[in-house]
């Protein structure tokens, strides 16, 4: 039998540990959007495990010590990693505010601006195009000059500073609430912020660990076994895209 001593510690020892079988299992999910979650989860572990009250414990305080040494020397950099700086930025859940710091922030903020001028001038490339091929089709247009206002009125409002605008305006809204899909959310951004809508699903939509690749694997080993060894690639990755559906999406009548 434990003593009352080793359950006081054994306790102790789960407050620190709690926090991060929380976050693993947070993180390792493959059903909604978990790149732009790992810099608060990081945030929010450093916090619960530093606030963590073992005080009385020297068990539990060197175990506090040696988990704060480890996130951090795994961790610490982590706002500094450019595509998950960006992600957790475009989540509209979380924005700035898990930012401890300044310069990295910045930087993310930078990237993305970058990233609106490359999109902006694809979209410029694809108007000059259809112009072009406008031209080629009819010589002689009445309405040619009120099509150059228009071009010109377009590229006017969709100079820089516009896009710093559109940027500062969904940083500067309120946040949206943690149990909403960000996905969701800029469907309804869309129209609102067109450019940053297409950013925002590129990296909202990377996996943040490699747990989900994992268990596919493991998925495929249990069906290709030796008895039935002569599935095709074809075949096998049309069952394992169907055991990957919700069945509550299945249409079983």
């Amino acid at each position: 039998m434990l003593s009352s001593s080793e359950i006081s510690i054994a306790s102790s020892v789960l407050l620190i540990l709690r926090p991060l079988e929380v976050a693993t299992k947070e993180i390792s999910a493959d059903k909604y959007c978990t790149t732009s979650k790992i810099i608060p989860l990081v945030r929010c572990i450093f916090s619960k495990i530093t606030s963590a009250g073992v005080a009385g414990e020297p068990v539990a305080r060197e175990v506090q010590k040696l988990a704060l040494q480890e996130i951090t020397k795994r961790m610490g950099s982590i706002e500094h990693v450019t595509p998950l700086a960006i992600a957790n930025i475009l989540d509209p859940r979380f924005k700035i505010i898990h930012f401890n710091d300044a310069i990295a922030c910045s930087n993310a903020v930078s990237k993305i601006k970058d990233l609106m001028k490359i999109h902006l001038r694809q979209i410029e490339e694809i108007e000059s195009d259809s112009d072009k091929s406008d031209k080629s089709e009819e010589t002689f247009s009445l309405w040619s000059d009120h099509y150059k206002l228009v071009h010109r009125n377009w590229k006017s409002n969709k100079s820089e500073d516009s896009l710093s605008d559109e940027l500062s305006v969904y940083l500067t809204s309120p946040v949206g609430r943690l149990n909403d899909n960000p996905l969701e959310i800029w469907k309804d951004y869309k129209i609102q912020f067109p450019i940053l809508h297409k950013i925002a699903f590129k990296y909202l939509t990377m996996v943040g660990t490699s747990v989900p690749s994992e268990r596919l694997f493991s998925q495929a080993a249990q069906v290709m076994t030796q008895q039935r060894n002569r599935l095709k690639g074809k075949r096998l990755g049309k069952i394992l895209f169907l055991q990957s559906i919700d069945k509550n999406y299945w249409d079983i009548y």
